[in-house]
C-alpha cells in the first residue's frame, strides 16, 4: 500500500482515503477483513494446534468427554483469535 503525506497540511492519503494526520494513517494498517502476513501465521499456527488436538483425540477411535471439551475449548480460542485479527 502506498502512503502519501502532505506535511504542510498535516494530512495523509492512504489507499485513497484522506486521513487527518500521519499517526492516523499508521493505524489504518490493512483495511477491514484482511490480515497481515504475521497475522496469517498466527492463524495457521492456531489451526495446526487445533488439528493436532483433534487427531490425538481420534487416534484410539473414541473421543471421550474430556477430549471433546478440550476440542471445544481449542476451537473457541481459534475462532476468537481469527475474529480479533480480522476485526481489528
Amino acid at each position: 500500500m502506498q502512503r502519501f503525506y502532505l506535511a504542510a497540511s498535516g494530512l495523509a492519503l492512504v489507499g485513497g482515503l484522506l486521513l487527518a494526520a500521519p499517526a492516523e494513517a499508521a493505524t489504518h494498517r490493512h483495511g477491514w477483513g484482511s490480515t497481515t502476513p504475521a497475522e496469517r501465521v498466527l492463524i495457521a499456527r492456531s489451526q495446526h494446534q487445533l488439528n493436532v488436538i483433534k487427531a490425538r483425540a481420534q487416534a484410539d477411535g473414541h473421543i471421550s468427554r474430556w477430549e471433546r471439551a478440550k476440542i471445544h475449548l481449542a476451537q473457541s480460542r481459534h475462532d476468537a483469535l481469527v475474529y480479533r485479527l480480522r476485526h481489528n
